[in-house]
């Protein structure tokens, strides 16, 4: 008997596929799969064929396939006038599903990995205080090494706790809430969070530590704090890997842009409605590859009022002022900058006006670990990725 004529008995495909014996019986009796044929004696007897056509199907129970859908995929119900094109449809709109599923979970794992950054960071990173003139700005410290700074905005200790553990064994890392989030409260009076305003607070945080260049590597509106930084300040960096700046100023796209202000101009009176639109213009949470077409737009549950209080301030004091920020080109070729990208943001914006930026400075864009969030969605990946980009410079 050939391999493709052997047949096994219920014990077997139950210790092959993992699926106890009772399990195999009533997907059979729901016509989840097709009856085995019988020996003389009345036991089942399965094929190889019905042995990879169960396994299949456990992927697709495990994977959430309704049974009904499994049924229908089988072909146990023999309804199908045209089984293939069933099948495609069926495994299409079950791979849908999935996809919005990872989503989900990709936010959750997002959430719950800033959450145990941000408790780890608070045991091993303690909080100091940096007076300015309008404000206090909170920052920590930790490792041993050449000094790195990472910044973000609106990202801030919390977001970079699990990156800077990361790296805490190779840097000095420095890490703070810019104005107006987390312990760097907004307080009456205090100036507007723009750029500019962030790069004088990183440069005063840079002067409570050295006098010469330093290492740096931002993110997201961190990245755009660090091309004014360089502009102002040129001195004080040694090297800066920027990782995705969401430019939307360097886009020659003027519906993305009047959708972008449309979405900061309501975060104050309605911060659900602004972070709807801002996730769904941006792309930034979905993970995309370079052959991959985003995923349809999708409803975002009700936020908690303390997520609606931080997206009223980021999305209407932040966003704007960083997104439309536009950079002194010249200036930036005067200082040593690294641009990078996620390796699952393509089709999203802030790859996109990275790209236009790595165009117009004449250098590569170096993809890295995850999407636009990567920092903190996968900390000990893109650590790996970003001690390469920080290596000293040559004297």
């Amino acid at each position: 008997m050939s391999e493709a004529d052997e047949l096994f008995g219920i014990a077997e495909v139950s210790a092959a596929i993992g699926l106890e014996p009772d399990t195999l019986r009533y997907f059979e009796r729901q016509g989840v799969v097709p009856s085995p044929r019988r020996d003389g004696a009345g036991r089942r007897q399965y094929a190889t064929a019905d042995v990879e056509l169960i396994r299949m199907l456990v992927h697709l129970r495990e994977t959430g396939m309704p049974l009904a859908d499994i049924a229908q995929f089988t072909g146990a119900d023999g309804k199908a006038a045209d089984p293939a094109r069933l099948r495609v449809e069926l495994l299409t709109a079950h791979r849908r599903r999935i996809h919005d599923r990872r989503e989900e979970l990709d936010r959750a794992l997002d959430v719950i990995s800033r959450k145990i950054a941000d408790f780890s960071d608070r045991m091993t990173s303690p909080e100091d205080l940096l007076e300015r003139p309008d404000c206090t700005i909170a920052y920590g410290v930790q490792g041993e090494g050449p000094l790195l700074f990472l910044v973000g905005a609106p990202v801030g200790r919390a977001g970079f706790a699990a990156l800077a553990l990361e790296l805490a064994g190779r840097f000095t890392v420095v890490t703070h809430d810019p104005r107006g989030i987390g312990a760097s409260r907004a307080v009456p009076g205090m100036a507007a969070p723009t750029p500019e305003v962030l790069a004088e607070d990183l440069a005063a945080l840079v002067d409570r530590f050295t006098g010469g260049p330093a290492l740096f590597a931002g993110t997201s509106g961190g990245a755009v704090t660090l091309l004014e930084l360089g502009k102002r300040h040129p001195d004080m960096v040694g090297r800066a890997v920027l990782h995705e700046p969401p430019l939307v100023s360097l886009l020659e796209d003027a519906d993305l842009a009047a959708r972008a202000a449309a979405a900061f101009g309501v975060a104050e009176a309605d911060p659900q409605r602004a972070v709807q639109e801002f996730f769904d213009l941006s792309g930034a949470a979905h993970r995309t590859g370079p052959d991959q077409t985003p995923p349809a737009p999708m409803a975002l549950p009700a936020l908690p009022a303390e997520e609606l209080d931080k997206n009223r301030y980021f999305l209407g004091r932040i966003a704007g002022p960083t997104v439309f920020y536009a950079p002194d080109v010249e200036a930036v070729r005067r200082v040593p900058v690294t641009l990078c990208a996620g390796s699952l943001s393509h089709h999203q914006m802030a790859r996109r006006a990275t790209r236009a930026l790595a165009d117009l400075l004449e250098l590569p864009l170096i993809d890295m670990p995850g999407n636009h969030l990567g920092a903190s969605a996968e900390p000990a990946e893109f650590a790996r990725a970003l001690e390469p980009l920080l290596a000293p410079l040559e004297p």
